[in-house]
Protein backbone atom coordinates (compact mmCIF):
# COMPACT_ATOMS: atom_id res chain seq x y z
CA UNK A 1 0.00 0.00 0.00
CA UNK A 2 0.79 3.69 -0.77
CA UNK A 3 2.07 4.13 3.15
CA UNK A 4 4.53 1.87 3.00
CA UNK A 5 5.91 3.81 -0.06
CA UNK A 6 5.63 7.53 1.70
CA UNK A 7 7.10 5.50 4.53
CA UNK A 8 10.13 4.55 2.76
CA UNK A 9 10.55 8.16 1.28
CA UNK A 10 10.11 9.85 4.82
CA UNK A 11 12.77 7.88 5.93
CA UNK A 12 15.24 8.86 3.45
CA UNK A 13 14.48 12.36 3.66
CA UNK A 14 15.27 12.17 7.55
CA UNK A 15 18.52 9.83 7.44
CA UNK A 16 19.85 11.95 4.64
CA UNK A 17 20.56 14.68 7.12
CA UNK A 18 24.18 14.11 7.78
CA UNK A 19 25.92 12.54 5.04
CA UNK A 20 29.03 14.76 4.90
CA UNK A 21 30.73 11.44 7.16
CA UNK A 22 31.08 8.87 4.70
CA UNK A 23 27.61 7.42 5.03
CA UNK A 24 26.30 8.77 2.03
CA UNK A 25 27.85 5.81 -0.12
CA UNK A 26 25.31 3.82 1.99
CA UNK A 27 22.62 5.82 1.62
CA UNK A 28 23.06 6.08 -2.09
CA UNK A 29 23.57 2.35 -2.86
CA UNK A 30 20.25 2.01 -0.85
CA UNK A 31 18.60 4.40 -3.19
CA UNK A 32 20.15 2.69 -6.51
CA UNK A 33 18.80 -0.64 -5.14
CA UNK A 34 22.11 -1.74 -4.80
CA UNK A 35 21.67 -3.41 -0.85
CA UNK A 36 24.94 -5.31 -0.82
CA UNK A 37 27.00 -2.10 -1.75
CA UNK A 38 25.11 -0.67 0.46
CA UNK A 39 25.85 -2.70 3.47
CA UNK A 40 29.50 -2.72 2.85
CA UNK A 41 29.43 1.33 2.69
CA UNK A 42 27.92 1.11 5.72
CA UNK A 43 30.28 -1.21 7.66
CA UNK A 44 33.25 0.71 6.08
CA UNK A 45 32.19 4.03 7.49
CA UNK A 46 31.16 3.20 10.70
CA UNK A 47 34.96 3.02 12.38
CA UNK A 48 34.91 6.75 11.50
CA UNK A 49 31.65 8.09 11.32
CA UNK A 50 30.95 11.39 12.95
CA UNK A 51 26.91 10.28 13.56
CA UNK A 52 27.27 6.70 14.05
CA UNK A 53 23.35 6.98 13.96
CA UNK A 54 23.12 7.63 10.66
CA UNK A 55 25.56 5.06 9.58
CA UNK A 56 23.77 2.02 12.07
CA UNK A 57 20.47 3.08 10.28
CA UNK A 58 21.76 2.57 6.86
CA UNK A 59 23.46 -0.80 7.60
CA UNK A 60 20.39 -1.96 9.35
CA UNK A 61 18.34 -0.88 6.38
CA UNK A 62 20.80 -2.44 4.00
CA UNK A 63 21.54 -5.81 5.80
CA UNK A 64 16.95 -5.76 6.51
CA UNK A 65 16.79 -5.73 2.32
CA UNK A 66 19.17 -8.68 1.95
CA UNK A 67 17.64 -11.07 4.44
CA UNK A 68 20.21 -10.59 7.35
CA UNK A 69 17.78 -10.06 10.30
CA UNK A 70 19.82 -10.28 13.07
CA UNK A 71 22.76 -8.28 11.64
CA UNK A 72 20.08 -5.77 10.60
CA UNK A 73 17.77 -5.63 14.21
CA UNK A 74 21.14 -5.31 16.23
CA UNK A 75 22.10 -1.99 13.98
CA UNK A 76 18.45 -0.51 14.43
CA UNK A 77 19.00 -1.11 17.86
CA UNK A 78 22.38 0.58 18.15
CA UNK A 79 21.04 3.36 16.21
CA UNK A 80 17.62 3.77 18.24
CA UNK A 81 20.18 3.65 21.45
CA UNK A 82 21.98 7.06 19.73
CA UNK A 83 18.83 8.68 18.71
CA UNK A 84 18.77 11.78 21.26
CA UNK A 85 15.93 13.78 19.31
CA UNK A 86 12.23 12.53 19.57
CA UNK A 87 12.27 12.39 15.81
CA UNK A 88 15.00 10.18 15.72
CA UNK A 89 13.48 7.72 18.18
CA UNK A 90 10.82 7.65 16.18
CA UNK A 91 12.41 6.52 12.84
CA UNK A 92 14.43 3.97 15.01
CA UNK A 93 11.84 2.46 16.30
CA UNK A 94 9.83 2.86 13.02
CA UNK A 95 12.64 0.72 11.00
CA UNK A 96 12.56 -1.52 14.08
CA UNK A 97 9.22 -2.52 13.95
CA UNK A 98 9.40 -3.30 9.90
CA UNK A 99 12.62 -5.33 11.10
CA UNK A 100 10.80 -7.45 13.82
CA UNK A 101 8.15 -7.88 10.95
CA UNK A 102 10.39 -8.98 8.38
CA UNK A 103 11.63 -11.47 11.03
CA UNK A 104 8.55 -13.12 11.56
CA UNK A 105 8.75 -11.41 15.30
CA UNK A 106 5.22 -9.92 15.51
CA UNK A 107 4.84 -8.62 18.96
CA UNK A 108 7.81 -7.45 19.23
CA UNK A 109 7.09 -5.45 15.60
CA UNK A 110 3.81 -4.35 17.78
CA UNK A 111 5.60 -3.03 20.55
CA UNK A 112 8.27 -1.13 18.58
CA UNK A 113 5.30 0.43 16.56
CA UNK A 114 3.43 0.87 19.94
CA UNK A 115 6.49 3.02 21.46
CA UNK A 116 7.00 4.75 18.62
CA UNK A 117 3.43 5.76 18.30
CA UNK A 118 3.44 6.99 21.85
CA UNK A 119 6.43 9.28 20.86
CA UNK A 120 5.03 10.86 17.65
CA UNK A 121 1.61 11.63 19.83
CA UNK A 122 3.57 13.32 22.35
CA UNK A 123 5.51 15.79 19.52
CA UNK A 124 1.77 15.96 17.69
CA UNK A 125 4.07 15.02 14.38
CA UNK A 126 0.61 13.31 13.06
CA UNK A 127 2.94 12.30 9.72
CA UNK A 128 4.51 9.78 11.83
CA UNK A 129 1.23 8.80 13.65
CA UNK A 130 0.19 7.90 11.04
CA UNK A 131 2.43 5.82 9.30
CA UNK A 132 2.51 4.33 13.07
CA UNK A 133 -1.02 3.43 13.31
CA UNK A 134 -0.99 2.13 9.69
CA UNK A 135 2.06 -0.37 10.43
CA UNK A 136 0.25 -0.78 13.54
CA UNK A 137 -2.55 -2.26 11.94
CA UNK A 138 -1.02 -4.40 9.36
CA UNK A 139 1.18 -5.98 12.33
CA UNK A 140 -1.61 -6.70 14.74
CA UNK A 141 -4.00 -7.65 11.03
CA UNK A 142 -0.54 -10.47 10.46
CA UNK A 143 -1.27 -12.27 13.78
CA UNK A 144 -5.23 -12.35 13.11
CA UNK A 145 -6.11 -9.21 15.16
CA UNK A 146 -8.45 -7.69 12.30
CA UNK A 147 -10.36 -6.11 14.58
CA UNK A 148 -7.75 -4.34 16.68
CA UNK A 149 -6.27 -3.75 12.77
CA UNK A 150 -9.34 -1.77 11.80
CA UNK A 151 -9.45 0.22 14.88
CA UNK A 152 -5.80 1.55 13.97
CA UNK A 153 -6.74 2.55 10.51
CA UNK A 154 -9.91 4.40 11.39
CA UNK A 155 -7.61 6.08 13.86
CA UNK A 156 -5.55 6.91 10.90
CA UNK A 157 -8.41 7.98 8.58
CA UNK A 158 -8.93 10.93 10.62
CA UNK A 159 -5.50 11.82 10.13
CA UNK A 160 -5.00 11.27 6.23
CA UNK A 161 -3.99 14.77 5.20
CA UNK A 162 -4.79 14.36 1.52
CA UNK A 163 -6.44 12.08 -1.20
CA UNK A 164 -3.79 9.65 -1.70
CA UNK A 165 -3.35 8.84 1.98
CA UNK A 166 -7.19 8.72 2.03
CA UNK A 167 -7.31 5.89 -0.53
CA UNK A 168 -4.56 3.82 1.40
CA UNK A 169 -6.88 4.14 4.40
CA UNK A 170 -10.02 3.49 3.09
CA UNK A 171 -8.24 0.68 1.53
CA UNK A 172 -6.48 -0.68 4.50
CA UNK A 173 -10.13 -0.33 6.76
CA UNK A 174 -11.56 -2.56 3.68
CA UNK A 175 -9.57 -5.35 3.90
CA UNK A 176 -9.59 -5.64 7.60
CA UNK A 177 -13.85 -5.30 7.27
CA UNK A 178 -13.39 -8.28 4.46
CA UNK A 179 -11.52 -10.21 6.78
CA UNK A 180 -14.35 -9.90 9.72
CA UNK A 181 -16.71 -10.70 7.40
CA UNK A 182 -18.47 -7.34 7.16
CA UNK A 183 -18.87 -7.96 3.69
CA UNK A 184 -20.84 -4.37 2.66
CA UNK A 185 -18.53 -2.20 4.84
CA UNK A 186 -15.38 -3.71 3.09
CA UNK A 187 -17.14 -2.82 -0.06
CA UNK A 188 -18.19 0.60 0.60
CA UNK A 189 -14.48 1.60 1.94
CA UNK A 190 -12.93 0.42 -1.19
CA UNK A 191 -15.33 1.87 -3.78
CA UNK A 192 -13.77 5.13 -2.16
CA UNK A 193 -10.45 4.10 -2.06
CA UNK A 194 -10.76 3.47 -5.86
CA UNK A 195 -12.55 7.33 -5.86
CA UNK A 196 -9.37 8.52 -4.46
CA UNK A 197 -7.52 6.81 -6.60
CA UNK A 198 -9.37 8.00 -9.59
CA UNK A 199 -8.92 11.30 -8.57
CA UNK A 200 -5.42 11.50 -7.13
CA UNK A 201 -3.24 8.05 -7.84
CA UNK A 202 -1.45 7.38 -10.59
CA UNK A 203 -2.10 4.53 -12.93
CA UNK A 204 -0.71 1.55 -10.88
CA UNK A 205 -2.63 2.53 -7.45
CA UNK A 206 -5.68 2.95 -9.29
CA UNK A 207 -5.19 -0.44 -11.38
CA UNK A 208 -4.87 -2.35 -7.60
CA UNK A 209 -7.84 -0.50 -5.95
CA UNK A 210 -10.24 -1.61 -8.62
CA UNK A 211 -8.46 -5.47 -8.72
CA UNK A 212 -8.54 -5.18 -4.81
CA UNK A 213 -12.60 -4.37 -5.00
CA UNK A 214 -13.33 -7.14 -7.22
CA UNK A 215 -11.50 -9.24 -5.22
CA UNK A 216 -13.30 -8.43 -2.05
CA UNK A 217 -16.66 -8.48 -4.09
CA UNK A 218 -15.71 -12.05 -4.67
CA UNK A 219 -15.07 -12.75 -0.93
CA UNK A 220 -18.47 -11.39 -0.19
CA UNK A 221 -19.69 -13.56 -3.06
CA UNK A 222 -21.53 -10.58 -4.70
CA UNK A 223 -20.60 -11.87 -7.69
CA UNK A 224 -22.87 -9.17 -10.02
CA UNK A 225 -21.09 -6.35 -8.20
CA UNK A 226 -17.73 -7.84 -9.01
CA UNK A 227 -18.35 -8.41 -12.56
CA UNK A 228 -19.66 -5.04 -13.07
CA UNK A 229 -16.97 -2.89 -11.39
CA UNK A 230 -14.08 -5.64 -13.73
CA UNK A 231 -16.09 -4.37 -16.53
CA UNK A 232 -15.61 -1.43 -15.76
CA UNK A 233 -12.54 -1.48 -15.36
CA UNK A 234 -11.58 -3.37 -18.23
CA UNK A 235 -13.23 -0.99 -20.41
CA UNK A 236 -10.79 1.92 -19.16
CA UNK A 237 -8.13 -0.70 -19.00
CA UNK A 238 -8.34 -1.71 -22.47
CA UNK A 239 -8.02 2.54 -23.37
CA UNK A 240 -4.58 2.60 -21.44
CA UNK A 241 -2.97 -0.58 -23.19
CA UNK A 242 -1.60 -1.53 -20.35
CA UNK A 243 -1.22 -5.48 -20.92
CA UNK A 244 -0.30 -6.19 -17.27
CA UNK A 245 -3.68 -4.99 -15.39
CA UNK A 246 -5.84 -6.31 -18.27
CA UNK A 247 -4.28 -9.58 -17.25
CA UNK A 248 -4.74 -9.21 -13.71
CA UNK A 249 -8.12 -7.95 -14.12
CA UNK A 250 -9.24 -10.85 -16.70
CA UNK A 251 -7.69 -13.21 -14.28
CA UNK A 252 -9.85 -12.13 -11.04
CA UNK A 253 -12.99 -11.75 -13.30
CA UNK A 254 -12.05 -15.64 -13.80
CA UNK A 255 -11.87 -16.85 -10.51
CA UNK A 256 -15.47 -14.66 -10.08
CA UNK A 257 -16.81 -16.69 -13.15
CA UNK A 258 -15.37 -20.10 -12.04
CA UNK A 259 -16.53 -18.79 -7.84
CA UNK A 260 -20.65 -18.67 -9.86
CA UNK A 261 -20.08 -21.63 -11.45
CA UNK A 262 -19.86 -20.20 -15.22
CA UNK A 263 -16.84 -23.07 -16.01
CA UNK A 264 -16.85 -22.12 -19.73
CA UNK A 265 -16.92 -18.21 -19.06
CA UNK A 266 -13.94 -19.00 -16.63
CA UNK A 267 -12.02 -20.86 -19.14
CA UNK A 268 -12.48 -18.57 -21.51
CA UNK A 269 -11.21 -15.39 -18.73
CA UNK A 270 -8.38 -17.93 -17.66
CA UNK A 271 -6.97 -18.23 -21.23
CA UNK A 272 -7.10 -14.45 -22.29
CA UNK A 273 -5.14 -13.70 -18.88
CA UNK A 274 -2.44 -16.61 -19.73
CA UNK A 275 -2.19 -15.25 -23.13
CA UNK A 276 -1.59 -11.52 -21.64
CA UNK A 277 0.66 -12.67 -18.98
CA UNK A 278 2.55 -14.96 -21.16
CA UNK A 279 3.30 -12.04 -24.22
CA UNK A 280 5.22 -9.42 -21.27
CA UNK A 281 7.20 -12.00 -19.47
CA UNK A 282 5.01 -11.85 -16.38
CA UNK A 283 6.02 -15.13 -15.32
CA UNK A 284 5.16 -14.33 -11.65
CA UNK A 285 1.12 -13.17 -12.31
CA UNK A 286 1.26 -16.83 -15.04
CA UNK A 287 2.18 -19.07 -12.41
CA UNK A 288 -0.91 -17.32 -10.18
CA UNK A 289 -3.43 -17.97 -13.00
CA UNK A 290 -2.05 -21.74 -13.93
CA UNK A 291 -2.29 -22.68 -10.02
CA UNK A 292 -5.52 -20.95 -9.56
CA UNK A 293 -6.95 -22.55 -13.14
CA UNK A 294 -6.03 -25.76 -11.94
CA UNK A 295 -7.31 -25.41 -8.57
CA UNK A 296 -10.75 -24.30 -10.16
CA UNK A 297 -10.64 -27.57 -12.67
CA UNK A 298 -10.69 -29.74 -9.32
Amino acid sequence: MRCKLLLVIGLFFFTNSALADGVDGCNQALEAGDAAKAMTQAQEALPSAVNKREAYLCLGRAAGELGKHEEALAALQSAEKLSAQPVERIIALTLLGNQYREAKNTPQAIEAYRQSLEIARAEKNTGFELINLNQLGAALEKSGEAGSALEQYQLGLKLAANDNERADSHARIAAANSLLGQHDKAIEHQLKSVLFEERAGDFNHYAYANIELGRICLVAKQYADAEKWLGKFLGAIAEAGDSYWQAKARFMLAQVKSAKGAGNEAKSEFSQARAMAQRIGANQLLGEINKAESAAAM
